[in-house]
């Protein structure tokens, strides 16, 4: 029995034996490969990979900023757009000047935000062909709106030529006007004179003087003469003091009171162009039945009453 269990326990010790050295030996060898250069090595590029996978990850998220950046960018200038079309129709061009100017600016910053990314991806060896296309599309869009805003310009300059044409021929106009003014104001006074004149002559064609009296005040008026037994008073031939007439417009007088129950006329007028007639009270008024004819030869009007 002893002899048994000698023999079947050497076997088992062996084998622990070796088990033990190997572990042993395993950990002798591990030990030598982290200190070795190769696996130093290892290490390094492992290390180098994460670090430019990180930075490549970084730049990404960079490139993915600027794309948003420019995107709303364009978005915002495509309002701007809208905003200068209605400045423009409703006359405000320096306002729509100056908002130009600001979207022109904003273009170039972006041009700069393009080039930069495109120089950042070129250096980091980016393969990203999504990336390389949307950088592409937005270099287009930005130089579409370039020039979509430089041809604006053109035609606000333009409008603001035309306006500033118009604005001259108005001044011209104006200018014109005013010396059109001041001729028809020239004018107006002339033919408020010639008017005027023209009245005035009208008045002395068409005015005539009166003298209605007795004898004896005509007389002493020096409107007739005195005559004698044998001749009759006459019209004085040593002209007449008009301050002893009264005045009339002979085309206004058709009937002359007398106030007298006799009545002779003493100028000369033409038989048929004048009455003296009788009212219901018994007083004479003379008749003037044709006014042409009745001052055709005098304009003048002496009338002697009792």
């Amino acid at each position: 029995m002893c002899i048994g269990l000698g023999q079947s326990y050497k076997p088992m010790k062996s084998k622990f034996l070796f088990l033990t050295a190997s572990v042993l030996l395993f950990a002798v060898a591990s030990c030598d490969v982290e200190r070795s250069d190769k696996y130093q090595a290892l290490l390094a590029e492992r290390d180098s990979l994460y670090t430019e996978a990180v930075a490549a990850k970084g730049g990404f998220d960079n490139a993915l900023n600027t794309i948003n950046e420019i995107e709303n960018a364009l978005e915002s200038v495509r309002a701007q757009e809208n905003i200068i079309m209605m400045d423009n129709q409703e006359g405000n061009t320096n306002k729509a000047v100056s908002e130009i100017n600001a979207i022109q600016q904003t273009l170039q910053e972006n041009r700069n935000k393009i080039n930069s990314l495109e120089k950042q991806l070129a250096e980091q060896g980016s393969t990203s062909k999504a990336l390389k296309q949307t950088v592409s599309r937005l270099k287009k869009q930005l130089e579409e709106k370039d020039v979509y805003i430089n041809n604006l310009r053109s035609e606000l300059e333009q409008s603001r030529q035309q306006i500033a044409d118009l604005n001259e021929q108005v001044s011209d106009l104006n200018e014109n006007i005013n010396e059109l003014s001041s001729n028809i104001d020239v004018m107006t006074v002339q033919n408020a004179a010639q008017q005027a004149t023209i009245e005035n002559q009208d008045a002395m064609l068409n005015t005539v003087w009166i003298c209605i009296g007795t004898q004896q005040v005509l007389v002493e008026k020096g409107v007739l003469s005195k005559g004698g037994i044998f001749q009759p008073s006459e019209i004085s031939k040593q002209g007449f003091d008009k301050s002893q007439f009264m005045q009339g417009n002979k085309r206004d007088l058709e009937i002359i009171p007398l106030n007298t129950k006799k009545a002779k006329v003493m100028t000369s007028h033409p038989e048929g162009s004048y009455e003296i007639t009788e009212t219901e009270d018994g007083n004479k008024v003379l008749e003037i039945r044709d006014k042409e004819a009745f001052w055709s030869m005098s304009n003048y009007l002496v009338v002697s009453i009792k």
